[in-house]
């Protein structure tokens, strides 16, 4: 689901910067919107102690006999979380490059 304040304002930063913008446009900045969001809730709420996922890892774990503390699973999901942003913002990056391309090309090599 993309969160209502996500999408637009993407939507309008490009719009300031680009003009009026198509339709395949449009949709391409919603479904990278969509997926900004789901990449922050997934890979940050592993990082949040008191979230779900990280007591239900934790009543697994001790009841297969492994005993971790809410901290450490934390932890160990930090170096998760640094690599899908990194790769995230590379994605992110790419968008932005091939837009600009593409609209640079429509206006003449000038971006609005």
């Amino acid at each position: 689901m993309v969160r209502p304040l996500i999408a637009p304002m993407a939507e309008a930063a490009a719009v300031t910067k680009y003009g009026d913008l198509p339709n395949d446009v449009r949709q391409k900045i919603r479904a990278n919107a969509a997926a900004v969001d789901n990449v922050a809730v997934f890979f940050g709420e592993d990082i949040f102690i008191a979230v779900q996922s990280i007591l239900l890892i934790k009543g697994f774990l001790d009841q297969n006999g492994i005993f971790v503390e809410p901290l450490h699973l934390s932890v160990w999901a930090i170096p998760t979380a640094i690599a899908a942003l990194i790769i995230h913002f590379i994605r992110l990056w790419l968008l932005d490059r091939s837009l600009a391309k593409r609209f640079d090309a429509q206006h003449g090599g000038v971006a609005k």
